[in-house]
Parts: structure tokens; C-alpha cells; sequence
């Protein structure tokens, strides 16, 4: 039988009649009346339900929110990391191979230098004498006796043709003869093919160091720096050489690789004396630690853990460095015994002193990154200790030397190092020459101009330049080896470092590398086993004579085991590279150190250039002006400072479907944090047991979320809406966000959770309304009273700045200050730190946005101390032609432009409805300060507040600030659906972009100086899209005027362009003769009729295309249009349905980019916002409504005008306003009535007091003198004004402020000092308001006068040449191809319409390819794949706040409840203001020690759950701290109680 009821989202039946209660218990079940009536109420419970909406029992249906559908997000998300899956093996394998193989080609180049000889005794070429010559490889089937030649011999089975002189056929039998060498010949091209590969590298450097000195600021040229680096350099090039062109051609390839393992001495050297004299500092440190502290008798048991962990792994690292020392020593003796074995006594020494001598200085190069300095504390200690001064200049200097870019000396060291590159090997060969050939035939035969003979370490080649075929391999065939040893060896060096980058350090970097170095001597097995199969187009790049045949290992024990020991040695000192899986988003250049890496050993040199100290080097330490970063180190203990996000949106205007989007956003932000906080403290529990240091959670941060309402308030009305009543109440909008909060969004996040009660506030600025969302952090609505304060966007920003980042990083400090452990300088650094990762989110009212979205721009921020603000991908979201215009127009700029801008320099406009901004960006000189700034030019009404966005962003990159794009964070806002609003939003926002760019162009000199990421080639950059942008309606013009005439040829040319020109001409006109409305109409007419053009112009294009094919200029430009946006929506798969609106786009061109640009340069004098203008209020405060409604009924008016003349009685208004004023609807007296009675009999006694201190304050009054008289009664006039606005009689609150408590003194104090300053409402002075006015008309003029005219001569100049070449025909250029029997030409108005755009559109193409490599690993270090999912299915509550600062906030809300009863202040009138006496009370002082344990205490702890081992084992056992703003003022909150008393002269602003 089935049930007549409906179940719920719970799984719960309602029947019919029967209520089900709304608010469950928290163990799940439904409270019963007797229950609920228990219950009390506490903050944060459901606020109670009114009478009017409790539900009846006949009220059954219930309407719940709908659940939105992320199917399509969950299916990207899925592929998403299938794909990151399919990339990291793909890398894995490229990484692998192109490493391995380029060794592998690299040993058999350096082999093929000096190949085995048979006559020769010496067999450490021949791997011992394992190898085996093949003679039957060299008898050839005709009788060599009969020819005078060697031709026969090219027929044989390996040819041979065009034999140097070295070849002899010897006969054997009348049938059989066989090719004799006698001395070996080996072709130069092998020679300049290692030069080639050693070069690379270098090359590489010259070009990156190039690129950062013309594009980026780099530092000046220190010729210190400069000869320590030609030193280095130059000690390896001469090691490497050595190695490469005389050292390793005398062992076969197995034997070279397994030398290669030696070239370490310098960093086990560096690494074991620094590694041991750090250690011994860790050890001293932590027993002075431990024993000598005086304050805590007994050490914490984390504390014992970590010490103990420290010395552990102190003393591990330094047994493996020491480990590795022995190993390095056995292995380097053990190939000097087997080079003594198996080499001519006369050879041995040379040998093995070459030997060590080249692994020595090819190891000099990686000093870098393992020569240690503790820290800075460490100099100083050096210098308490009196050591020498240039001990510790020579220290600081090599300090700085290594964590410099040191571009321009990279430079020049780079071009000296190819210049001793190309010169050593005909040093080491001239010296080598034999008694036959001098050292200048050698000179001659290395530069491929002759022959000549050398000596060898184990013998005697002949160089031969000419061309031949050796073992079947010509010219052509070594340059093509020589080109793909290049490309892999790039390959695997960008890979292997990119994988670094994406945190695939384990997978794609360390575990490839190490395979790949340990494999390398088993490839040549079976290369040297069968030599004849590694055979390709007749060329053999082995030794094909020579055969791997010895099965005896005896021979090669002792290379065996000085192999593996070597191998062993390397793998202990690079053994850093195990303890992270890399960064996110670093620069490579930030954790590898110079040089980037080396042609002959890729593998080994990306080892052992890892930075050794496993925490990532990021920009902070590149750059001497960014000194604070993330984490830092103080006394031994790693402290992390937490970052903090202020969520920042303006609100104005919006619907409830903006807000709702809005608020779903942050719910789902404040649910996530939650849930990574959860799983914080779930790890925590673990590791507690188990006894390891607490675990910080990177992916979680600290924030709140402040909504600034513009033009809150509405005059009260009573219920007819017939009269106005005393105080204000909110308008319908924040009625509106009222309502959305706690019924729609938060049920819709977090289920049945509920936000609780409201806190309503009274502020100088109007009202605050607060909630406690599921985090215990805090949404705050600032309700915005615009007699109060300055209203509209930039004022409101203003407003959260300095309330953020001035006044809440004050209390911050002053919790720092009583802590005793911080110095004034500690205090300084740790506040430098919270300001680096104190970070605004701008928002507006309307956007929508997932939290990845936001840990993507803090990605972003955390990469790089300069980057000031960074901004996501905007996606405009509506419905309708204009909507779908704009989505394909944000999807070009978002893909070329701003990728363009973020790649040569910054980008300039980080849109205000979704940024991330920096706190000490912020905070910097004459950025915040600026800001604040009043318009008093017509300009400044133009740039400040017309786009107050790209004006905060000029201002950031002024300083020395960053301005990134990351495209990897999605964001959607609501765009304009009508084409009359989307005209007056891009009227604002055109000249405003102008503006801006122009100011940055006209200081460029300076801008450059300042920011090292806007360089000149940058500035010109844009100084040509500031060109084409002015030309921009002058090309639209000459492409319709070309259309005209392509569609109707009968149409004389003078003709269409008076076609063109008319319409034009009339819309210029009415710009200034005609109202907005009527100049929009005229615009929406004619945009229609160009879209229709536009289908000719398409039509057109089409059939030149057909008939033209690629022998039209215009045909191809089209298609490299259509092309560029082809490629970019396909490297943009989640976003290439944008491309289906470009053909609206190309209708909307005329529109957009000619009528548009007339229309916004001709309203440049209108100020106005233009989007989301107010409605007409139902009630109006102004002079002339009042009037109007007092004559309202006057039967003797004719018009508004006449009754206001014929009924204006002064003394009858005066009587009427009193009646207004005093009157007031009978609910509104009955309350005041019945509040009055009951706070009679308390407040006579103190009323009795204020009539005292009133009386005498009044007469202390009267002695002041007349000016004193006249300031107070102006002030009085003042407060008099502010009672009205408030509503205020006596003590008694009216309207909203009847519910809200009074804030905190401080906040009140910086309140009324801050608006006094910076956001005192504006007087609208009729004459200034007119003198401005007359300004901005005077601005317009001028600067529509010089579009106009710069475009007229644009078109004039391409006409008239057009026209020329027309009946003339000299100016076409003819091109290679033929249309039929026509010559293909280039015309003038191709040419201009070319290289307006071309140009920049490639410039950008390129700049678009770069930055999606960018986002690509930005997508790819931010998968997770194998991580543990967070726990979505546990309970949902708050999270716990402190005890103290719990019991803090319930005792401040009683008092504010009470209302005056038990105040710690006293407020008395006196007739001349607010008078207040205050004192101060002790502060208690707590230490961050015991606030941590307080915090850990006290902390709820998560339930048991089955967590894998390896998961708890997977952090790292270092114990980090953290410090966040957050903790530093809850530690505020519990140290100091409230104040009793008030001093206003203690008050700073």
C-alpha cells in the first residue's frame, strides 16, 4: 500500500497534516515540542520565525531550493585527470628516452674518434678485451691483384666508397682480398659534432639571458661576479674538452659511461665539509635549546620529537655524504688499477692523470648548489667571533653570487665559453700532432680543408676532412645524428624541469633520470653484441668491424665494481632530490642553479643542479627587494605563515538571482575550508599519537567575506506609505540579501545548517550586518548610508582598503607586541609577512566562482613576492545576441591579449569583479594613498572613476609590482543583455582604458626603471596597439568602403565613399546635438544596417578566396585570422564553443569597433556609471517633491509650476514639517511607549548624574569665548543632522538602528577619523559641478577632434593612393601567382589592413602558445590523482573557536545586549557634544607557545577513521609553525578584555 505522503531530501515522509520540523538535532532525529520549548536561545540560533510566516498545519508542501547539476564539471573533472595521467607517462617516457638516447649517441660519437686498432696491445678501448675483430667482415670476393683500384672493394658487404689513402687491399688468394688500415681515420665531422653538442648549452643561455635583459629590468653588471664566473666557466670548458676529445676516446662506450659517474668531486667535497660544519650548529643549537632554557623547566614532547628528528637526520645526511667519500675514493682507485691492467705502462700515467685531472674540473661547475650557508645569523656569528673581514665579505659575496640571476655576466660568460669551446679542440689536437704532420696541417684538417695524423692516448688517427663514406656514413648522415642528439638532449632538459615544476619531481624527474643514468652502460650491450643490426641506410654508427664475443668477466670485474660503487656515490649525494615532488608554478630557474645544464652529461648535470636544500628557491631569494616569504626560518623553527583572504564585493543594484549567485559562491568556498581544515585536524590526531610533528595543511587559509552595500538606506514610511516617519530603514535590495542569506544559499551548501541570528551593528557609515558561517569565520555586510559616507565603487574600495589593511593589521601588531619573545624587530618582519600573504579578492555583487578558482590566483601570488594583483578568466553569463557577442569578445582578449600581455610584460587590467590583489602591494607608496585621491581635473573624472580597476593596476605596476593572468581560474558575471546598456558599460570603459594606457606610455622611462617586467620592446608594444586603436574605425571605414565596391562594381569609387561617409557623418553629428537616447537609437539603426554589409564584406571574401585561392593578400590574412582563432579555441577544449559566435563578431566589427569608439569619445563629457542606474523611488526626499505633496489636493493649481507659486506658505510648511516630524504611526508609539516605561525607574539615577555633569559642563561653556561659541554651535548643528538621519530622541534608536548594538571605541574612532579624511560625502557645489562640466566637454572636444581627424587623414591618404594605383597602376606590387590571366597584386588598403593587424595578431599568437604551457602545468600541478578525497560525508558543524575567545565574544554580546546597563563608558550630553572618560586596564600577556597549546587543547577532535599509514607518512617530519592573521587577533581577543573606560586622546589615526 503505498504512502500518501512526500519524502524529503533526508529521506524523511511528511503526511498530510503533520508539520516536519525545519531544524533537526544534531544526532539526526526530529525534536519534539517539549524539546524545543527546553532549548534556549544562544548567538547564532535561528532567528524565530514571525507569526505571520509560521507555518499552518494545513501547510504542508514545503519549497525547497533547486539543486543545480554539475555533470558537466564532474565529466571535465574526470578527464581532466586521465589526461594529467596519459601526460605524466608521456613525460615519464620522454624524459627517459631523450635522456638515455642522447648518452647513448653521445658515447658512440666520442668512440668513433678513435676507433679499436688491431695491432694495438693496449685493449682498454676494447672493454677489456672482450671485443673481437671480425675479419671476415673485411674480405671481399674479387681478386684485388687484376684492379688498379679500390672500386671493387665498395661492392663488398659493408661499403666503402672514395677510401682515403689509408685503405689498402691486401690480397689474400687469387678470389679473396682484405681491407687493411693502417692507421685508423676518423672523420672531423664527428669532432664538430661534440663542439656542437657542448655548445648548445651555452647558446641556450645567450639567447635566455638576451630575451631577460631586453624584456625584464635585470641587475647591473658586477665585474666581481663577472671573473668568478669566466674562472668557473672557463675551468670547465677546459675539463670538459679534455674529457670529451682525449680522455674518453680511449675507452669503449661501456667504460666512458661508467666513468662519467666520477665527475662529482667537488660537490661531495662541498657537501660533506658544509653539510658537517651546518649539522654541528643544528646539534649546538638544540641543546642550548633544551638545557638553557629558563623559561620552561620541562620540554613539550613535540619539542623532544623534533630534536630528536633534527639530530637524526643530521647525522644520517652526513654518514651518506661521508659514505659517498669513500665510495668515490674506491671507485676512482679501482679504475686507476684497471687502466694500470689493461693499458701500455708508458700510457698509464698520462691516462689516468688526464683522467683525474678532466673529472676534477668538469665538477667544478656544480659548487654552486653545494656550497651551504646556514643562514645570515651565521655571518653575524662570524663576525662576533672577530674573523677575518674578507672571510666574511667573501662569504656574502659568494652568497649573493649564487642566489643572483646575474643575467648580463651569464651572458658574456655564455659567448666566452663558446669561443674557448670551438678553439680548445684545435689546441688539444695541434698539440697531439705526430712527427708527420705539424700542428698547422692539424689546424687545416680539423677546418675541414685537409688531412692530418694525431696521437691518441691509446694510439694514432688520421683526421680526414674530406668527404667519404665511413662504414656507409656520409656527411649528410652525421649532421642529421648530430641534429637529433641536439633536439633530445633539449627535449629531455625542458621536460625533466618542467616536471619539477608540475609536482611530478618523483615520477617525471628523479625516477627517469636515475634509470636512465644506471641504464646507460646495458645499452651498449647489445649494440657492441651485434653491431651489423644498428645499421640505417648503409650508415653503421657503431664500430661494425668490432664484436662483443668475450664471455669471461673476470677481465672487467674490477670496472664492474668501480662502476657500481661510483654509481652508488653519485645516487648518496644527490639523494635531495627524493625529499619533495617539486613546486607549483616555480620558475625552473628558481630551483636549479647555473648552468642550466650540460650537452654531454644531460642527466647527471640536471641532478646535481637541483637546488640541494629541498625547499623550493623561490623569487624572495632571487630578488634582494622581495625579502619576506611564505615561510621562514627563526631560532631553528620553521614558521608558516598562513595565508588570509579578505573576499571583497561591491554591491549596488543586484537581483536576487546576482546575490544568490554571489552568496553560493562563498558558501561553497566556506564549505570547502572547512572540509580542508577537517582533514588538518584529522592528520593531526594521527601524527599526535604517533608521536611526529603536527602536519600544516597548504590547500587551507584563513578568510571573510565583507559585502559593501552602496545606497542602503530609504527613508521610513508607515504602512500606507502615505507619511514619512523619523530614522531610515534598508531599501528593498538589502531586504532582498537579507533574505537570500540564511534561506536559500546556505541550506543549498550545507544541507541543514544554518547560519543563525543576525548581529546587527551601528556604525559611522550607516549599519553592519554580521553572520557566522561554517568556518567561524565571519560574513559582514556594510550597509552604506550615503549622507553618511562617499557612495559608488572606488569610494567603497577605499573603504574595505583601509578597514582591512590598515586597521585590523593594526590590532595584528598589537598582539605581536605582547608577546614577550618578539622584538621590535620581529615584530617588523613578522608584520612584513602577514602583509605578503594578506590578500584582497575583489568581487563584485554578481560573479560566480568555485574555490579552486580562488587557490589558483593564490598559486599565482605564492610564485612570486612582485606580482601585486593577479586576475582569472572572466566568462559572461546571460542570454541574448549581445551576451553571445560578448562571450566570444572576452574569449579573444582573455586568449591573445591578456596571455600577450602576462608573456612580454604585465598585464594592465586585473578586472575588479574577480582579482586577487596584495596587501603589501596594496599598502605600498602611492598605490592606497593615491587611490584615495579626489578628481579635481576632467581627466582625473575620466581615469579614476570611470574604470577604477585599470587605474589600482597602473598605479601597482608604477611600483615594482606584477600584474598576471591566470587563465586556469574561472570566473562568471552577468553581462550586459541590451545593446543600450552594453554601450554606456563600454562608454565608461573605453576612454577609461585610453586614459590609462596613455598615462603608462608617457612615464614609460620611469615605469621601466621601477618594474623589471615592463621593458622598451614591451612599452613599443603597446604603443603600436595604441596606434592601431586609434585607427581602428579608419580601417572599419576603408573595409566597408572596399566591400561597396567588390559587391557592386558599377559603383563609382567617390560614390561608395560618400555612401560610407554620409551615415558616419550624420551619427557624428547627433553625438552632439542629440540626447543619449536618441544617439544609441541612431547607433542600434545603423549598426544593423553594417551588419548587413558585413554579410557582403563575407560574401565577398568567400568568393576572392575561390577565385583567387592564396594569390590574394586579403584571402591569405583572412585565413590567418580565421586560423589564429581556429588553434586557440582548440588549445582552449573546455572553451571552444566560444567559437561559434565569432560570426556575430564579425557582423558586430562596424558596430563595435567604429560606432562604438565614436560614441564613447563623443560622451566622453558623461560621467555617469551607465549600468544598473536606480529606479525612481517611491518616496523622494528632495525640495520639490515635498513641495509638491504639501499642495497636494490645492484645487486653485494649474501645473506643478503654478501651485508651487500660488500655494507656498512659509509659516504653513514650517507647522506641517513639525507635524511630519513629530508624527508617527500608532505601532511605533505604542513600542517607544512600553521600551520607555521599562528603562524609567533604571535610568533615573543616571539621569539624575548627567543633569549634574550637564550643568556643569554648561557652564563651562558659557566662559568660552565667541569663537568657541560659534564652532560648538556648529557642531551641535552637526549632531543635530545626525540625529535626524538616525532617528534618534534622547537615548531611543528609531528604525534600523533600533535593533543594532554599538560597535567597539576603537572601530568607532578610525570610523569617524577615516570618513572625516578621505570619505566625507562630496557638497555638490553648483558652480564647481558646472566648471567641471564645462572641463570634460572641453576634453571631449579636443579629444574627438583628434580621432576624427587622425582617422579622416588615414582614409584620405589610402583613398587617394587606391584611386592612384587605379588609373595609374604604379603602386601595385605584383605578386608570383596569377588569378586566370589576371596578375595578383597587392593594393594599398590590403597593405594597411595587414599591418594594422597582422602584425600584432602574430605577435599575440605567440604570446598565446606561451602562456598556455603556463596554464598547462598550472592545471597539472594542481590535479590531485591519488591524494584522499576530503571527507564529505562528515557531520556538518563549526568549527571550534578558542575557549577564552568563545567566552570573550558571549560576554561582549550581553554587554551590548544590555545596553548601556553595566557599560565600561559613560555617555553624557551636554549640549556641545559627546564627551567621554575613559581609563585603561592591564593587558594580560600569553605566549605564542601557550596560545599553541591552547589552540591543539582545545581543538575538537575529528573521529577515527581507517587512514593508511603511508598517508601520515607521507608528510614531511619537519615541524612548521604557523602564523596567521587570524590566530594573532583571536590571541588579541583572549589577552585583552574589553575596555572599561575610553581615552580619546590615546586614539592614533
Amino acid at each position: 500500500m503505498e504512502s500518501n505522503g512526500k519524502k524529503t531530501e533526508n529521506g524523511e515522509t511528511t503526511i498530510p497534516g503533520q508539520v516536519l520540523q525545519e531544524h533537526k538535532s544534531s544526532n539526526g532525529k526530529v525534536p519534539n515540542k517539549s524539546d524545543s520549548g527546553k532549548k534556549k536561545k544562544k548567538s547564532g540560533d535561528a532567528k524565530k520565525q514571525p507569526e505571520n510566516e509560521q507555518n499552518e498545519y494545513w501547510d504542508c508542501p514545503v519549497e525547497r531550493p533547486p539543486i543545480s547539476s554539475d555533470d558537466s564539471n564532474t565529466c571535465w573533472n574526470i578527464l581532466t585527470k586521465i589526461c594529467v595521467i596519459i601526460f605524466s607517462v608521456i613525460l615519464f617516457f620522454i624524459v627517459l628516452v631523450s635522456t638515455g638516447l642522447t648518452r647513448i649517441i653521445i658515447h658512440l660519437m666520442i668512440w668513433k674518434m678513435n676507433p679499436p686498432q688491431a695491432n694495438s696491445t693496449t685493449t682498454i678501448n676494447k672493454l677489456g678485451g672482450l671485443l673481437h675483430l671480425v675479419e671476415d667482415r673485411t674480405y671481399l670476393k674479387y681478386n684485388c691483384t687484376q684492379n688498379s683500384n679500390n672500386t671493387d672493394c665498395a661492392s663488398s658487404f659493408l661499403p666503402r666508397g672514395d677510401f682515403p689513402t689509408t685503405w689498402k687491399c691486401v690480397p689474400i688468394n687469387p678470389h679473396l682480398c682484405q681491407l687493411m688500415e693502417e692507421t685508423p681515420s676518423v672523420n672531423v665531422m664527428w669532432i664538430w659534432g661534440l663542439v656542437i653538442v657542448m655548445v648548445v648549452p651555452d647558446i641556450y643561455t645567450i639567447i635566455l639571458s638576451l630575451w631577460r635583459i631586453w624584456f625584464k629590468e635585470t641587475q647591473e653588471f658586477n665585474f666581481r661576479m663577472f671573473i668568478l664566473s669566466m674562472v668557473v666557466g672557463a675551468l670547465q670548458t677546459t675539463g670538459l674538452c679534455l674529457l670529451v676529445f682525449l680522455v674518453l676516446p680511449a675507452f669503449d662506450p661501456i667504460t666512458a659511461s661508467l666513468l662519467s659517474y666520477l665527475i662529482i668531486f667537488f660537490p661531495l667535497i662541498f657537501s660533506l665539509f658544509c653539510e658537517i660544519k651546518f649539522s654541528k650548529k643544528i646539534v649546538k643549537a638544540l641543546k642550548q635549546k633544551v638545557g638553557n632554557n629558563p623559561q620552561t623547566s620541562e620540554v613539550p614532547p613535540e619539542s623532544k620529537t623534533e630534536n630528536n628528528d633534527t639530530k637524526a637526520h643530521a647525522v644520517a645526511y652526513k654518514f651518506t655524504q661521508i659514505l659517498g667519500l669513500i665510495f668515490f675514493l674506491v671507485s676512482l682507485g679501482l679504475v686507476g688499477w684497471y687502466i694500470y691492467q689493461k693499458s701500455l705502462e708508458e700510457n698509464f700515467v698520462s691516462i689516468f692523470c688526464y683522467l683525474i685531472l678532466s673529472l676534477i674540473l668538469v665538477s667544478v661547475t656544480y659548487w654552486e648548489n653545494f656550497l651551504i650557508f646556514s643562514s645570515s645569523a651565521t655571518l653575524g656569528k662570524d663576525a662576533n667571533k672577530r674573523k677575518s673581514s674578507k672571510i666574511r665579505r667573501l662569504k656574502i659575496f659568494l652568497r649573493e653570487y649564487i642566489r643572483s640571476k646575474r643575467e648580463k655576466v651569464s651572458f658574456l660568460t655564455s659567448i666566452c665559453k663558446v669561443a674557448l669551446t670551438i678553439a680548445l679542440p684545435y689546441i688539444i689536437f695541434s698539440i697531439r700532432s705526430t712527427d708527420d704532420s705539424n700542428a698547422l696541417d692539424t689546424f687545416i684538417a680539423i677546418s675541414l680543408l685537409g688531412t692530418s695524423k694525431v696521437k691518441t692516448l691509446t694510439g694514432k688517427v688520421v683526421l680526414e676532412s674530406r668527404l667519404y663514406f665511413s662504414f656507409g656514413c656520409g656527411r649528410n648522415d652525421i649532421d642529421t645524428l648530430i641534429i637529433i642528439c641536439v633536439i633530445l638532449g633539449f627535449v629531455g632538459f625542458k621536460s625533466a624541469r618542467f616536471a619539477c615544476r608540475v609536482n611530478l619531481q618523483y615520477f617525471c624527474f628523479s625516477t627517469p633520470l636515475i634509470l636512465s643514468l644506471l641504464s646507460t652502460p646495458f645499452m651498449f650491450v647489445p649494440i657492441l653484441k651485434f653491431p651489423l643490426s644498428w645499421t640505417s641506410q648503409d650508415c653503421n654508427i657503431g664500430q661494425p668491424l668490432w664484436e662483443l664475443r668475450g664471455t669471461d668477466i673476470d677481465d672487467i670485474l674490477l670496472l664492474i665494481v668501480s662502476g657500481c660503487l661510483g654509481f652508488v656515490a653519485f645516487f648518496l649525494l644527490t639523494l635531495y632530490i627524493w625529499k619533495n615532488n617539486g613546486s607549483k608554478l616555480v620558475k625552473c630557474e628558481s630551483f636549479f642553479r647555473k648552468p642550466p645544464y650540460c650537452g654531454i652529461f644531460l642527466n647527471m648535470s640536471l641532478l646535481l643542479t637541483r637546488c640541494e636544500d629541498t625547499e623550493e628557491q623561490t623569487e624572495a631569494e632571487n630578488n634582494k627587494e622581495a625579502e619576506e616569504e611564505i615561510t621562514f626560518t627563526e631560532n631553528n623553527e620553521t614558521y608558516y605563515t598562513v595565508p588570509n583572504v579578505y573576499f571583497c564585493a561591491t554591491m549596488w543594484h543586484e537581483t536576487e538571482t546576482e546575490m544568490t549567485q554571489l552568496l553560493k559562491s562563498i558558501f561553497r568556498v566556506d564549505y570547502e575550508q572547512f572540509l580542508q581544515k577537517e582533514y588538518e585536524n584529522k592528520i593531526n590526531e594521527k601524527r599526535k599519537k604517533m608521536k611526529k610533528p603536527l602536519y600544516t595543511n597548504k590547500e587551507a587559509y584563513d578568510f571573510s567575506v565583507h559585502i559593501f552595500f552602496d545606497d542602503a538606506f530609504k527613508s521610513r514610511m508607515n504602512k500606507t506609505g502615505t507619511k514619512q516617519l523619523k530614522g531610515i530603514s534598508v531599501n528593498d535590495y538589502v531586504k532582498t540579501l537579507e533574505s537570500v542569506i540564511p534561506k536559500q544559499q546556505s541550506k543549498l551548501v550545507y544541507g541543514e545548517f544554518d547560519l543563525g541570528e543576525v548581529k546587527r551593528y551601528e556604525t559611522p557609515y550607516g549599519a553592519r550586518f554580521e553572520w557566522e558561517l561554517l568556518t567561524s569565520q565571519k560574513l559582514v555586510v556594510h550597509l552604506k548610508d550615503k549622507t553618511k559616507i562617499r557612495h559608488r565603487k572606488r569610494w567603497s574600495q577605499v573603504m574595505y582598503l583601509y578597514y582591512l589593511l590598515t586597521f585590523k593589521m593594526n590590532e595584528t601588531k598589537e598582539s605581536l607586541k605582547r608577546d614577550p619573545k618578539n622584538s621590535e624587530k620581529m615584530v617588523q618582519q613578522k608584520m612584513g609577512m602577514f602583509a605578503d600573504n594578506t590578500f584582497i579578492l575583489a568581487l563584485d555583487g554578481d560573479v560566480d566562482f568555485k574555490p579552486e578558482a580562488v587557490t589558483r590566483l593564490l598559486d599565482r601570488m605564492k610564485k612570486n613576492p612582485l606580482v601585486g594583483a593577479a586576475c582569472g578568466r572572466i566568462h559572461p553569463i546571460g542570454s541574448g545576441p549581445m551576451v553571445w557577442y560578448q562571450t566570444f569578445e572576452y574569449a579573444v582578449s582573455h586568449w591573445l591579449q591578456k596571455a600577450t600581455e602576462h608573456v612580454f610584460g604585465c598585464v594592465l587590467c586585473s578586472p575588479g569583479c574577480f582579482s586577487l590583489f596584495r596587501g603589501s602591494a596594496l599598502l605600498a607608496d602611492n598605490v592606497m594613498k593615491t587611490y584615495t585621491r579626489k578628481p579635481t581635473e576632467a581627466a582625473h573624472y575620466v581615469q579614476y572613476d570611470q574604470g577604477e580597476d585599470r587605474w589600482l593596476c597602473t598605479l601597482l605596476l608604477k611600483q615594482k609590482y606584477r600584474v598576471e593572468y591566470c587563465a586556469a581560474s574561472d570566473a562568471l558575471t552577468f553581462a550586459p543583455e541590451g545593446f543600450y546598456e552594453f554601450y554606456n558599460q563600454r562608454r565608461r570603459w573605453a576612454p577609461s582604458t585610453m586614459a590609462n594606457i596613455l598615462d603608462l606610455l608617457m612615464d614609460g622611462n620611469n615605469v621601466r626603471k621601477t618594474n623589471q617586467n615592463i621593458s622598451r620592446p614591451y612599452i613599443f608594444y603597446h604603443i603600436c596597439l595604441f596606434i592601431s586603436s586609434i585607427l581602428t574605425p579608419g580601417t572599419i571605414f576603408l573595409l566597408i568602403l572596399g566591400a561597396i565596391i567588390t559587391a557592386f562594381p558599377q559603383i563609382e569609387p567617390w560614390l561608395a565613399l560618400l555612401l560610407n561617409g554620409v551615415p558616419v557623418a550624420i551619427f557624428i553629428i547627433s553625438i552632439y546635438v542629440a540626447k543619449e537616447e536618441t544617439q544609441l537609437l541612431f547607433a542600434a539603426i545603423l549598426s544593423t544596417l553594417y551588419s548587413l554589409v558585413m554579410l557582403v564584406v563575407l560574401i565577398g571574401l568567400l568568393k576572392e578566396g575561390v577565385e583567387a585561392q592564396f594569390c590574394s593578400v586579403t584571402t591569405v590574412f583572412f585565413c590567418f585570422v580565421a586560423g589564429v582563432f581556429i588553434i586557440a579555441a582548440v588549445l582552449h577544449p573546455m572553451e571552444f564553443a566560444c567559437i561559434f559566435h565569432g560570426l556575430l563578431y564579425f557582423l558586430s566589427v562596424p558596430s563595435m569597433s567604429m560606432l562604438l569608439i565614436f560614441y564613447s569619445v563623443g560622451n566622453l563629457h558623461n560621467v555617469n556609471w551607465g549600468t544598473r542606474e536606480s529606479k525612481t523611488a517611491k518616496y523622494d526626499d528632495s525640495s520639490s517633491q515635498k513641495m509638491k505633496k504639501r499642495v497636494l489636493g490645492q484645487s486653485c493649481s494649474i501645473g506643478d509650476w503654478c501651485r508651487c507659486i500660488l500655494c507656498f506658505n512659509e509659516i504653513e510648511d514650517t507647522r506641517r514639517a513639525v507635524s511630519e516630524d513629530e508624527g508617527e504611526s500608532d505601532e511605533e508609539n505604542q513600542a517607544d511607549k512600553e521600551s520607555d516605561d521599562k528603562q524609567d525607574e533604571k535610568s533615573s539615577s543616571k539621569s539624575k548624574k548627567k543633569e549634574h555633569l550637564a550643568e556643569g559642563n554648561e557652564s563651562k561653556s558659557k566662559v568660552q569665548g565667541s569663537e568657541t561659541t560659534k564652532n560648538e554651535g556648529s557642531k551641535d548643528k552637526a549632531k543635530a543632522t545626525e540625529k535626524k538621519n538616525t532617528g534618534q530622541k534622547g537615548n531611543q534608536k528609531r528604525g534600523i538602528y533600533k535593533e543594532c548594538i554599538a560597535i567597539e571605541n576603537d572601530e568607532e574612532d578610525f570610523w569617524r577619523k577615516f570618513i572625516k579624511k578621505y570619505l566625507k560625502p562630496l557638497n555638490e557645489n553648483k558652480e564647481e559641478k558646472a566648471k567641471i562640466q564645462a572641463e570634460l566637454i572641453d576634453l571631449r572636444n579636443k579629444v574627438f577632434f583628434f580621432y576624427f581627424i587622425t582617422n579622416a587623414i588615414f582614409v584620405t591618404i589610402v583613398y587617394v593612393l587606391t584611386q592612384v594605383n587605379a588609373y595609374q597602376n604604379t603602386l601595385s606590387i605584383p605578386l608570383p601567382c596569377s588569378v586566370g590571366e589576371t596578375q595578383g597584386v597587392i593594393e594599398p588598403i590590403s597593405i594597411a589592413f595587414t599591418l594594422v593587424f597582422g602584425i600584432l595578431l602574430l605577435m599575440q599568437f605567440f604570446g598565446m602558445l606561451t602562456h598556455r604551457v603556463s596554464t598547462i602545468s598550472h592545471i597539472v600541478a594542481r590535479t590531485k590523482i591519488f591524494d584522499k578525497k576530503l571527507d564529505t560525508k562528515i557531520p556538518i558543524k563549526k568549527l571550534k573557536k578558542l575557549v577564552a575567545a568563545e567566552e570573550r565574544e558571549e560576554k561582549k554580546e550581553k554587554e551590548d545586549i544590555s545596553t548601556q546597563k553595566s557599560s565600561k563608558w559613560k555617555i553624557l550630553k551636554a549640549g556641545v557634544g559627546l564627551q567621554i572618560l575613559s581609563g585603561q586596564i592591564a593587558l594580560k600577556q600569553r605566549t605564542i607557545v601557550d596560545l599553541r597549546k591552547n589552540i591543539e587543547s582545545k581543538l575538537e577532535t575529528i573521529g577515527e577513521d581507517s587512514e593508511e599509514e603511508e598517508i601520515l607518512n607521507r608528510f614531511p617530519d619537519k615541524h612548521v609553525k604557523k602564523l596567521s592573521v587570524r590566530g594573532m587577533q583571536n590571541f588579541l581577543e583572549v589577552t585583552s578584555p574589553p575596555l572599561d573606560t575610553r581615552n580619546p586622546g590615546s586614539s592614533h589615526e
